[in-house]
């Protein structure tokens, strides 16, 4: 289901759940962002707060959510709000779609990541022992609200991780890449990449165009214990230098510069603790699990100029092997 995307200022935004002030008001929101919201959000008895949401995306923080709600007294006609980055949104998404058979909910990311990538689509999902995003579903939000106030309280960090999410954008969409070049203020460019995003999931939800660098940012974030926005930036170009696509790697250097991120930290070299072997291994598991001999790459030749290509994986992982900056790593 296509979500109902809409662009509004703070205030907006309060005066539109003002209506719910004197109603049952229920949500689930990131405590991190609790003293920017109205007084009456922050003392309702009816919010479920989540102090750490990275580190509690799992059952237990799930089964507690719901555990609070039905107690408050949520019901099957109550519609659940969400306010953080994409961490409580799947928390949040994933106790709308399964409490009481599954309730409307609405969320307003707080996070650039969040706006850009994290609340749309629908897919909900938490962290198992196997994995992340292994338990999950799909259940669209009826509205996402995109409020740039919001970005004025993030850290450099989880604005570097939103600014990689929005460099996928930018190599997808010819007008996404021109508002990246022409500096547009980033909260244009985030609703612009929700509404790409918004766009292509209503026409196919399993376009692959939206896996652009998934893969190797995976290995990444693991390997590194990065952001997954940070380790998409990361993915891209070493991407483009594997596959030799110079054009598309030109392209990742200008749109960097644009954006304002330190394209000193996106390299390899720059962490002391990045181990080749532990790259390759979880790019190894990741092959083994899907039972995989080849990987399907999407790749772009220019801007807007998608393809998929089917490599064998033992190909790629020599690639990477032998690739003259990770090997002096290895």
């Amino acid at each position: 289901m296509k979500s109902k995307l809409t662009y509004l200022l703070k205030l907006e935004l309060f005066k539109e759940l003002d209506n719910f002030r004197e109603g049952q008001f229920f949500a689930v929101i990131d405590q991190k962002v609790k003293n920017h919201l109205p007084q009456w959000i922050q003392f309702s008895p009816h919010v479920f707060w989540i102090k750490n949401p990275e580190d509690e995306k799992n059952f237990e923080t799930y089964s507690s959510g719901i555990e609070f709600l039905l107690k408050q007294g949520i019901k099957k006609d109550s519609h659940l709000y969400a306010f953080g980055g994409g961490a409580t949104t799947d928390i949040a998404g994933f106790i709308a779609a399964t409490i009481l058979g599954g309730i409307k909910w609405s969320v307003a990311p707080t996070t650039l990541s969040g706006m850009v990538e994290g609340s749309i689509g629908g897919k909900v999902q938490i962290n198992v022992l196997n994995g992340k995003n292994l338990v999950g579903t799909e259940h669209s939000p009826e509205h996402v609200y995109i409020c740039g106030d919001f970005l004025t309280t993030l850290s450099e960090r989880e604005l570097i991780c939103g600014k990689g999410e929005i460099l996928k954008y930018g190599f997808l969409s010819k007008e996404i890449h021109v508002m990246i070049m022409d500096k547009a203020p980033l909260e244009d460019i985030a609703f612009e990449c929700a509404r790409y995003k918004n766009y292509i999931i209503e026409l196919d939800m399993s376009d692959q165009k939206l896996e652009l660098g998934r893969m190797l940012s995976y290995a990444f974030e693991d390997s590194l214990k990065i952001t997954q926005g940070y380790a998409l930036a990361m993915a891209l170009k070493y991407l483009f230098k594997f596959m030799k696509l110079e054009e598309s790697l030109y392209q990742w250097d200008r749109m960097v510069h644009a954006l304002s991120m330190p394209m000193e930290k996106l390299t390899v070299g720059y962490f002391s603790q990045f181990d080749v072997n532990a790259f390759t291994a979880y790019l190894d598991q990741h092959s083994h699990k899907k039972n995989e001999q080849h990987v399907h790459l999407v790749l772009v030749k220019s801007i807007a100029s998608q393809y998929v290509e089917e490599v064998l994986f033992k190909d790629l992982k020599h690639i990477i092997q032998n690739d003259e900056e990770f090997k002096r790593l290895a």
